[in-house]
């Protein structure tokens, strides 16, 4: 019988897979966690973007920040997808730019103390960076999650998770994890499981 040259790519996929989880920042993904408990803590909003595949997990991220974390006979975390509403995002891009779709989104939604989330395997799509950099500029946190180098919304993060790899479907693949991981851990201290002990919203 003869192997074909791809028979072993699913094992080659999950090796990659494997080896960039064990890279993981687990602090980073714990610090994400808590900075989610603050924004809860202080009736913060949570926006959540990205482009393409990080679009969807953008969505996806939200569905488990407001619904797997909620708590009975708790609030619910006020998390939105800047991502979902395609006909504001279709003509922000069409009559203004793309660049500017989740800038645009942020000043319209956000407000100082609040936390923005971006995710990009590259680091470097536009509208993602300049929408952390307007973040950033008007005193709201940011967790960027990214794949290759960080890219340039690395600095502009104040807690940066990044996953190890070049290969897009590992990132995105670890980029959910890291939502799941998230979500559970904000559930766990509105539970009262564990107390933070980091405040950086205000």
């Amino acid at each position: 019988m003869t192997t074909r040259p791809d028979a072993n790519s699913a094992g080659t996929y999950l090796d990659a897979l494997t080896a960039a989880t064990n890279r993981l920042d687990r602090a980073a993904i714990n610090r994400f966690a808590e900075l989610l408990f603050a924004a809860w803590e202080a009736d913060r909003q949570v926006l959540v973007f990205g482009n393409g595949g990080s679009a969807l997990t953008a969505s996806h991220h939200v569905c488990d920040f407001v619904k797997t974390a909620a708590v009975d006979g708790q609030r619910r975390l006020r998390a939105i997808s800047l991502v979902d509403n395609t006909g504001l995002l279709t003509a922000i891009a069409n009559d203004i730019a793309y660049e500017d779709t989740f800038t645009y989104a942020l000043k319209s939604y956000a407000k100082s103390g609040d936390l923005a989330v971006a995710i990009s395997c590259s680091g470097t799509s536009p509208n993602v960076v300049r929408a952390c950099q307007w973040a950033k500029d008007n005193k709201l946190a940011v967790v960027a999650l990214t794949g290759f180098d960080g890219g340039t919304i690395k600095p502009l993060a104040d807690v940066h998770i990044n996953v190890p790899s070049e290969n897009y479907g590992v990132i995105e693949d670890l980029h959910m994890s890291i939502g799941h991981a998230a979500a559970q851990g904000l559930k766990d201290r509105v539970s009262g499981d564990r107390v933070p002990s980091v405040r950086v919203l205000v």
